[in-house]
């Protein structure tokens, strides 16, 4: 990790990525509650999350594709100064004209889904192969990091000025990515600073298609997006039913919902760092298979825990742990796609990446409204923390080495020792 800190090129991004994500959680938490105080209506707040969610499934692989396209910094600078953009409209006051959020929230969640795919595409430049998994849990880290100092500073934001200290404040984070970002240009292996073109296709389109193509021929890749869906998936029953099971299960209200959520940013901080020293001397495919099994039985033990206790001191302390497993997860996985795919396709892998688990995602919270109130809560959510433990199981038995038989390296050792 402190070989990664000597690097200028990795660190400028890294920071750059900080911003950004700083920037999009104040977006993420101060827009709903806006939403709620001038309407006061769960629903029409809630439409604010889908439209982010849609986006995302649906432009996806779209934006990964521009980061095969065009020089990956370049393009991450780009979107930076354009989500500084975007958020304008928010400045003045947008009242009940709702349409305005939800253009921004799309907005921001395609180009957010850009950045993070060229973002994630270039660091194989930046760093050799042997550190990229310390180089991704660094990345991760931002995620936590971002959502503990956007996620205070949006609620604060919010109470202030209506939405725009939210936007001036998010305007500023973007503008700040994009000069780091193009900083670190500069430092980037010029000799890749190009894409390679995609095989004689020469429309966007035509990339596009022929990215997708090929990245889905790959059996590593495949495994990963299977992996991540059911993952996806239990997010998504765990996003809609977590408010539920802490009302029903726990007999508590709001204030412990947002606690044990922010607690989990604690979690992620940590376990970046713990990923970052020593998940180097793991294989991807085994911090994946740990990660998701970790969390799914971790996730057991916080559904059945109130059958022996509901001190809230007990349960903060188990959702800091759970978010140590995501972060090793996360980085196994990006570490998996960037060593599997070729550099002229890592930008549409990226995509599709994104677009897979928003998909999953929302098909898990759309099970869970629909089961939610049908089946009882911790049932539901025992079958989510299923979900990750075979999440981990696929990518074991998937992705792991093959080992030759005891007698084949027994008879390698004997001739070996013979001549």
């Amino acid at each position: 990790m402190v070989m990664l800190l000597r690097h200028r090129g990795f660190v400028l991004v890294w920071l750059a990525g900080l911003a950004s994500s700083v920037a999009s959680w104040l977006l993420i938490t101060g827009l709903p509650i806006y939403v709620f105080g001038v309407t006061g209506s769960a629903l029409v707040t809630s439409a604010v999350f889908l439209v982010e969610l849609l986006c995302g499934i649906t432009m996806g692989s779209f934006a990964g594709a521009l980061a095969d396209r065009f020089d990956r910094f370049r393009l991450m600078s780009g979107v930076a100064l354009l989500q500084a953009a975007v958020v304008m409209p928010l400045v003045g006051e947008p009242g009940h004209r709702l349409w305005i959020i939800c253009l921004v929230a799309g907005a921001q969640a395609m180009l957010t889904q850009t950045f993070d795919s060229a973002r994630n595409a270039a660091l194989p430049r930046l760093v050799e192969a042997a550190h990229l998994v310390r180089a991704n849990s660094m990345v991760a880290l931002n995620t936590s990091v971002g959502r503990l100092i956007g996620s205070s500073l949006g609620g604060f934001a919010i109470t202030r000025e209506g939405t725009r200290y939210l936007a001036i404040g998010a305007a500023v984070a973007f503008v700040t990515a994009a000069a780091l970002i193009a900083a670190a240009r500069r430092t980037a292996h010029h000799d890749a600073a190009e894409p390679a073109p995609d095989c004689g296709a020469t429309s966007f389109f035509e990339n596009w298609r022929f990215g997708l193509m090929t990245t889905m021929r790959n059996r590593s890749v495949r495994v990963t997006f299977q992996s991540v869906a059911l993952g996806g998936v239990a997010q998504g029953l765990f996003a809609v039913l977590f408010v539920v099971f802490v009302s029903r299960a726990l007999h508590a209200d709001g204030t412990l919902t947002g606690v044990l959520r922010g607690v989990q940013a604690i979690g992620g901080v940590a376990g970046g760092l713990v990923v970052g020293l020593f998940g180097a001397r793991l294989g991807p495919w085994l911090l994946m298979s740990l990660g998701a099994a970790s969390f799914g039985l971790l996730s057991l033990t916080i559904w059945n825990g109130p059958a022996l206790s509901r001190q809230i001191e007990v349960y903060i302390v188990l959702f800091i742990l759970v978010g140590v497993p995501g972060i090793a997860y996360n980085s196994g996985a990006f570490a998996q796609i960037q060593q599997s795919v070729p550099d002229s396709d890592l930008g549409r892998a990226f995509g599709v990446f994104y677009m897979v688990y928003n998909a999953s995602q929302g098909l898990g919270m759309a099970a869970a409204g629909l089961l939610g109130d049908v089946l009882n809560v911790v049932f539901v959510l025992n079958v989510q923390a299923v979900l990750y433990l075979a999440s981990g199981a696929v990518v074991y038995f998937a992705l792991r080495p093959a080992r030759r038989p005891r007698s084949e390296s027994l008879r390698q050792q004997w001739l070996s020792d013979r001549y």
